[in-house]
């Protein structure tokens, strides 16, 4: 049985090769980054998240102090929002796609070996990935309390002495995203693997999908149905509601011209939510 756990997700990075676009509400593969590592962290009996960033109902919410003063003191702020810590404590990175199949990694690596004080997924250069470990808590704390002020000092140093064990992740992923090449990788990946299940329809709209890229000679995998109605929908929301269906327009042509679509969507959205609605007759 799987040892109680707590979860600290760091999203309070600038996202300096990103063009300062939030990592954490960047949308890949039809779902909001910070929604995915949300979705590892099930089962946590705390999730704390250390941001500016809308978070959902039941997630803690704080702030390294002062802001942007790196991940170690992100941990920290984490570790200090939790009244009644969990035995053991996941720490995760908000840009992680694969996050969730990394984490059942850990967890399976906790039950095979309960006396490890420190676990991490090991990173592309054989190394220990620090921002998704699964550490316990007494460690973790150990750690921080001797490091002193964890202010614009790095992660690695805090949690060196630990000296995890690094986990393989096996068909799952811990590489981050960190550039739009990087984001555009990512939506494909998730795209092929995508086409790979079989489709899930709750609206019962697929078949239509699927007919009408049929008759213009569309790949209806290319179609993501859900992140294309949650952008119009949050477009309408914002009081623009003629123009939702003329930004998709405007997404399909753009699309067409070889853009990313989750990149699209996004600028698309921000642009529509931001423009000035015309004055009421």
């Amino acid at each position: 049985m799987a040892e109680p756990f707590d979860a600290v997700i760091l999203a309070g990075g600038r996202g300096s090769r990103l063009g300062g676009v939030s990592k954490a509400d960047l949308v890949v593969g039809g779902v909001r980054l910070l929604d995915r590592v949300l979705a590892a962290t099930a089962g946590a009996s705390s999730v704390v998240v250390v941001g500016r960033v809308a978070v959902p109902d039941g997630v803690l919410l704080t702030m390294e102090e002062p802001p942007g003063s790196g991940p170690a003191a992100g941990i920290v702020a984490g570790l200090d929002a939790i009244a009644a810590p969990a035995p053991r404590t996941l720490v995760l990175a908000c840009d992680l796609p694969d996050a969730a199949g990394a984490v059942a990694a850990l967890h399976a690596a906790a039950e095979a070996d309960p006396e490890a004080a420190a676990l991490c997924v090991r990173n592309r250069d054989g190394g220990p990935e620090w921002l998704l470990g699964l550490y316990t808590t007494a460690a973790l704390r150990r750690a921080a309390d001797a490091y002193g002020d964890p202010r614009n000092r790095s992660v690695r140093g805090m949690l060196g002495p630990l000296n995890p064990r690094l986990v393989d992740p096996g068909d799952a992923s811990g590489h981050d995203l960190d550039t739009w090449a990087d984001h555009a990788s990512w939506n494909a990946h998730l795209r092929r693997r995508n086409a790979m299940r079989p489709p899930e329809d709750p609206s019962g709209w697929q078949p239509f999908v699927t007919k009408a890229c049929e008759a213009v000679g569309v790949d209806p995998a290319l179609v993501d149905t859900d992140a294309i109605l949650t952008m119009t929908r949050e477009i309408a929301h914002a009081g623009a509601r003629p123009m939702a269906p003329v930004s998709a327009y405007i997404l399909g042509i753009a699309v067409g011209r070889g853009g990313d679509p989750e990149y699209l969507r996004r600028v698309l959205e921000d642009a529509a939510t931001a423009a000035p609605l015309p004055p009421q007759e």
